[in-house]
């Protein structure tokens, strides 16, 4: 594009501040097509956006960081934005920029810079670079987890809630769990109580997206079925009603989940609902967490799910993946014989292709 190239002029720091915000306004619109986004994403013209971040005016600095959302927003993009401001004279040190605009109670361009750094962490090939430079100051991620762990930590409004999925993204990656499950840093203790806010699904299911993929790692379950329970009601406490238990019953359920009230509902995004049931999943892999998983009462809470679901939910994969779970807590260790599924179970792929046929079959007749 022609005209990308002649828009390069009025992008300079010292260029009149009518002429960069108009102009800046025009390249933000182009970033709503791939032509657009393909032309804009060339070092010059990056160079120049990076450079408007810094702008002291508000509305200018604003619009650029909008720009650099859009061009991240694709796997594709947010690879050649992170390559190429590391190539630029001088470097722009994107993820270093970002955390600082988080990390600053007084920015106003928090919220927008978390945006940029949730698509960036999205992409698994760049994690690790990421958390490198996210721990060269040791200060770094114990300031994030406090912006977001904090509500008010903002006090220009911003309300940080893409950090829930800045850190689900970076758990995608062993490193990144173990960081998050590090005494040193305390991260999933200060993130737990947000896999029930209200206020945003998406601070809500980036929380939920981390304890899934910490789930994923069989060598931190012995940190999430602790002796507090902490990890585990903030998993069963979504998939929780208003039903009442029976005395022996709540006698085995966590303090927490014990007497709810009538008013309690369950988390309504079935995707989120789904996730948390493969949470539960994948504690089930070893004997000794199934084991705390059936002293927990995680069966009769799912038990009342599964009603629930069946009757108002109607989702048909969290049908499905609450029954995965609930026919291994059901059975007797003698009965399942594997001390640990995940290393002692294999199953051929044509099996497996008849057993989603047929849980789709058995799924379906139930909401028929």
């Amino acid at each position: 594009m022609d005209t990308v190239k002649e828009l390069l002029q009025f992008m300079q720091p010292n260029q009149r501040l009518d002429l960069k915000a108009v102009t800046l306004t025009h390249v933000l619109g182009l970033t709503g097509t791939a032509e657009g986004k393909s032309a804009i994403l060339s070092q010059d013209m990056l160079m120049a956006i990076f450079g408007l971040t810094y702008d002291e005016n508000k509305t200018v600095s604003k619009d650029a960081v909008l720009t650099l959302i859009n061009l991240t927003a694709e796997e594709e993009g947010a690879i050649k934005v992170f390559q190429l401001a590391k190539q630029v004279h001088p470097t722009f040190p994107i993820v270093e920029v970002a955390a600082k605009h988080i990390c600053d109670d007084q920015s106003e361009l928090a919220d927008p810079w978390s945006m940029v750094l949730s698509n960036l962490t999205r992409v698994e090939s760049l994690v690790h670079e990421i958390l490198d430079i996210l721990e060269r100051d040791e200060q770094t991620l114990p300031r994030l987890a406090k912006a977001f762990a904090k509500l008010d930590y903002n006090k220009k409004k911003s309300k940080l809630h893409y950090l829930a999925p800045i850190f689900c993204n970076l758990t995608q990656v062993s490193r990144g769990r173990e960081l998050c499950c590090h005494a040193r840093y305390q991260l999933l203790d200060k993130l737990l109580p947000f896999a029930s806010f209200e206020g945003s699904v998406v601070r809500r299911g980036g929380t939920i997206g981390i304890l899934k993929n910490v789930c994923f790692d069989t060598v931190y379950h012995s940190v999430i079925l602790n002796e507090q329970d902490n990890i585990l009601v903030a998993i069963l406490q979504p998939l929780c009603g208003p039903e009442e238990f029976s005395d022996a019953d709540n006698e085995l359920l966590p303090i927490e989940l014990q007497y709810l009230p009538e008013t309690k509902t369950r988390e309504e995004d079935p995707d989120l609902r789904k996730m948390l049931l493969e949470c539960l999943l994948q504690l089930c892999t070893t004997r000794r967490s199934r084991e705390i998983l059936r002293n927990k009462g995680a069966y009769e809470i799912l038990r009342e799910y599964h009603k629930w679901e069946a009757k108002v939910g109607k989702d048909s994969d969290c049908l499905l993946a609450c029954e995965n779970v609930v026919d291994i807590l059901i059975k007797k260790e003698e009965e399942i014989g594997l001390d640990n599924y995940k290393t002692e179970v294999e199953v051929p792929a044509e099996q497996a292709e008849k057993f989603v046929q047929e849980d789709a079959a058995y799924v379906k007749s139930l909401l028929d």
